[in-house]
């Protein structure tokens, strides 16, 4: 069973899809528009974006 997962992200700002790690350890802005997509808490990771998909279950 695995827990981790690859999340497809829409960015609020600008709309630009991104593909990042659900338990990321560093924090990822958007490649456009530099808007901070995630916040690294410890474990999982705290998502300010809107999921678009789960990439790998």
């Amino acid at each position: 069973m695995v827990k981790s997962r690859f999340l497809k992200l829409t960015c609020p700002r600008c709309q630009n899809n991104q593909t990042i790690f659900g338990k990321a350890c560093l924090e990822i802005k958007c490649i456009k528009c530099n808007y901070l997509l995630n916040k690294s808490g410890g474990g999982k990771t705290k998502i300010r974006a809107k999921i678009k998909e789960v990439l790998w279950k």
